[in-house]
């Protein structure tokens, strides 16, 4: 089943936590799912945003199921990337990263996943190693992005797509691409068949969906078992991300994401 939340209406619910990596606060916003409880992996998405305090540092670490992150705002980096603004990261479960660290003015991101994650595994921390499990360890940052201005995106008179971390190997469904629509421009997004499930984020304009209306930072996840997409654009057009995950790769096979 298609699951859709507002941005507007998910950050309502944002709160203060501290990290477990460093017992740094910062603050968090729940979008689909619930926080790691040390348990197994779930069969059901989790997508959250944080955002991060001026100077504050996530130290390395890795999950047990792949993921999806975007940096939305603020400056800072992911390891050696300069990540910038606008990036697109994503890690195979049982892959390490890290550190993030922010900028002056903080960092925010969200991180995307077909299934909930236990919760991170932290590199300086003790255990680590009998946790990590085979994994194709791919971990890739596609950082520079740049949206249009208002009156551009408005002009556009076809939908685009580009696609971002290429240089990552798709032949398991993997795959990130930008799309940009004109106001009331529709496109078809891929089957997720083939897929291990897909994220709609939408970065500008927006999204009509079901009769709804979603703005930036509204996320969407869409199943192995949905249809595919149906992408319109709003008033002001639409420039979304559609991340897609790639099939069983986590060792858990779903069976409906």
């Amino acid at each position: 089943m298609v699951q859709a939340v507002a941005g507007e209406r998910a950050l309502k619910r944002r709160r203060i936590i501290k990290s477990r990596g460093t017992g740094e606060e910062h603050w968090r916003t729940d979008f689909l799912g619930e926080p790691g409880d040390g348990g197994g992996i779930k069969d059901e998405p989790q997508a959250f945003l944080i955002e991060m305090h001026a100077g504050e540092t996530i130290l390395p670490h890795f999950h047990e199921v792949d993921q999806f992150q975007v940096f939305v705002a603020g400056s800072g980096g992911l390891g050696r990337h300069a990540a910038g603004l606008l990036a697109v990261h994503y890690a195979d479960h049982h892959t390490g990263y890290g550190p993030i660290n922010a900028g002056p003015q903080g960092y925010s991101y969200f991180t995307l996943r077909a299934q909930s994650d236990p919760g991170a595994h932290y590199l300086h921390k003790p255990g680590y190693r009998e946790a990590l499990k085979p994994s194709r360890k791919r971990h890739g940052v596609a950082a520079g992005i740049t949206l249009s201005t208002e009156p551009v995106l408005m002009d556009r008179k076809e939908a685009s797509v580009e696609p971002v971390l290429r240089d990552l190997d798709g032949s398991d469904g993997l795959g990130a691409s930008l799309i940009r629509m004109g106001p009331g421009l529709s496109h078809a997004g891929p089957d997720p068949r083939a897929s291990g499930g897909q994220y709609c984020l939408v970065l500008s304009g927006s999204l009509e969906l079901d009769g709804g209306i979603y703005s930036a930072w509204s996320t969407v996840f869409v199943s192995r078992a949905d249809a595919p997409l149906a992408f319109k654009a709003g008033p002001k057009g639409l420039e979304s991300l559609l991340l897609q995950f790639p099939r069983n790769s986590s060792g858990t096979a779903p069976t409906n994401s």
